[in-house]
């Protein structure tokens, strides 16, 4: 089982750093979401989104009925190497961390269905880098199966996702300034990225390291090209 060089490589935004425009990712931690206990009651609790980007929406935009999520709460240090693999550690800086003494985790036996309103009713407090998304999905395949998947092997699964989720986190970000609505400025880089280049789409492109920078060109100009339409 791996674990990182730093804790800080687990996180790609925290706290304010969370860029509202990013899309809702697998690994990202809400607090103060509403979640439906066995009992039928309900309380806030903090949580880490498990389902796998490509099971989080049905259209590439509209989020499912039902996230899988699983509770965040504070913990005692523990190995990342052997045992342990019931939970994603998250420590410092992550927000909710008391320091090294009391890192947060990420319960694998401890998981809630909520909708996205419920999602909504929370606060984003985390994303992770792709390295973190890899070693939670890692950890999970272990707490369930007891077989250790290299963090790379992810990685070369999930490329692709990672890097279109980054493209819609800059178009957004670029396009809600224009005055677009946010959900218009995922459809809209959705589409663009769903549209036949040459007999591929640029989602396809992504997923080879060797094109993002292809893509990434083409994104820029054609973000020029709408602000010129607008302004006009």
């Amino acid at each position: 089982m791996e674990k990182p060089k730093d804790p800080a490589d687990l996180y790609r935004a925290l706290g304010d750093e969370v860029n509202p425009s990013r899309p809702i990712l697998t690994g990202d931690v809400f607090e103060n979401v509403e979640v439906t206990n066995t009992d039928a009651s309900v309380t806030r609790r903090t949580v880490m989104i498990l389902d796998h980007p490509c099971s989080l929406r049905t259209d590439g935009v509209t989020l499912t009925e039902r996230l899988l999520t699983a509770e965040v709460r504070r913990t005692e240090p523990g190995s990342w190497r052997q045992g342990n693999y019931n939970r994603m550690f998250l420590p410092a800086p992550f927000p909710l961390a008391d320091g090294k003494a009391n890192p947060c985790a990420a319960f694998f036996d401890s998981c809630y269905h909520v909708s996205p309103d419920q999602l909504a009713s929370g606060n984003r407090v985390a994303c992770l880098t792709p390295l973190g998304v890899n070693l939670m999905l890692q950890r999970r395949v272990k707490h369930f199966s007891r077989v250790t998947v290299e963090s790379f092997k992810f990685q070369e699964a999930n490329s692709g996702v990672y890097e279109e989720a980054d493209v819609i986190e800059d178009w957004c970000f670029d396009r809600e300034d224009d005055g677009l609505k946010h959900s218009e400025a995922v459809a809209e880089c959705v589409d663009w990225l769903r549209e036949d280049v040459g007999g591929r789409t640029r989602q396809s492109m992504l997923k080879d390291p060797q094109q993002v920078s292809t893509v990434r060109q083409q994104m820029t100009q054609q973000l020029r090209a709408l602000r010129r339409q607008g302004a006009g």
